[in-house]
């Protein structure tokens, strides 16, 4: 193991979670009382602290092992998607097994010259000290969280426009610096294709300022944002993270009434005379009023919902499964 890969295995895997060493000096329980889902919040650091986590040299080696896909690659220039596959060729095969295609340096370059982002999805499933971050992040939110990584050059053009994330955000600035502009929810705790928000209009941002190396940026869902390239080549992840809501409590108390009372399960009674409709939806009021008012139902549902939140990444063991591995040592 080489310095720098030592160095970053002991990052995310120090004394304290991972979580508590992007927020630092911020005590983390502190964040998760105080600032988790209620406002944004700057962490300034020292330049170079994230260097050993995630840098261009890794972004190089992600780049030039991983084939193209239209479903985690993306380039981005002024809210316009730029075909991914502009940039890419045939993979050389001994044996054909469909078309993959690979990134050709030369025209990924040329893409960042001309103002592009290069975005890349889930990035953590491709470089192992992410996967280990991403997953002590997990465990300290107890939500699913991916790592999307944007890079561009100098003088890029706004990747997105202003817009909000239905999940909230991490914004690790690992290299270079991005200029960020949030604004206030227009509508409270906005929900993905539910909602539509009108966009900020009038009024001062809430925050304005300069992300530079080594600092960390928290943005709750539904806060507006536009992001803006600084004068070089910037490096950033955002670790998103899906909170468990009282929507997802709902669908799993849906599941359990589903589970229990036939009626549930009933078509609805659409061609029926209207008293079978009456009797129908008055049998099914009832077994709803009476499941939802049992005592300590909802509290013991939302912890289920909350153990489940966090989903278990792959863990390969081969040659041995689970059960034979430590027999093997």
């Amino acid at each position: 193991m080489d310095t720098r890969e030592a160095a970053g295995t002991a990052w995310v895997q120090g004394e304290c979670s991972a979580l508590g060493r992007l927020i630092a000096p911020l005590d983390e329980d502190l964040f998760l009382r105080d600032h988790l889902r209620r406002r944004p919040l700057l962490l300034t650091g020292r330049p170079g602290r994230f260097g050993a986590l995630f840098g261009w040299p890794d972004l190089n080696e992600c780049l030039a092992a991983v084939r193209v896909d239209p479903a985690r690659m993306h380039l981005t220039r002024a809210g316009k998607g730029v075909s991914v596959s502009s940039c890419a060729e045939p993979v050389p095969q001994l044996a054909a097994r469909g078309k993959p295609l690979r990134l050709r340096p030369d025209r990924v370059l040329e893409a960042l010259q001309e103002g592009a982002t290069l975005v890349l999805d889930g990035v953590e499933e491709l470089h192992p000290r992410l996967r280990s971050l991403v997953g002590s992040v997990e465990q300290s939110l107890g939500a699913l969280v991916q790592a999307n990584l944007y890079a561009n050059l100098g003088d890029a053009a706004d990747g997105f426009g202003i817009h909000w994330d239905d999940h909230d955000v991490l914004v690790v600035q690992a290299a270079g610096a991005k200029r960020w502009e949030v604004h206030a929810p227009t509508q409270e705790a906005p929900v993905g294709v539910l909602s539509s928000p009108e966009p900020p209009s009038g009024g001062p941002p809430y925050w304005t300022g300069t992300l530079t190396d080594g600092d960390v940026l928290y943005v709750p869902r539904g806060w507006w944002h536009r992001v803006s390239p600084g004068d070089g080549p910037s490096l950033h992840l955002t670790l998103g993270a899906r909170l468990p809501s009282a929507g997802d409590l709902l669908g799993r108390l849906l599941r359990h009434i589903a589970a229990e009372q036939a009626v549930v399960r009933y078509d609805l009674p659409r061609h029926a005379d209207e008293s079978t409709t009456a009797l129908f939806f008055g049998e099914l009021r009832a077994v709803l009023t009476k499941t939802i008012g049992e005592e300590g139902l909802l509290e013991r549902l939302a912890e289920e919902v909350c153990r489940a939140a966090v989903a278990e990444r792959p863990v390969f063991t081969l040659p041995y499964g689970d059960a034979d591995r430590a027999e093997s040592r």
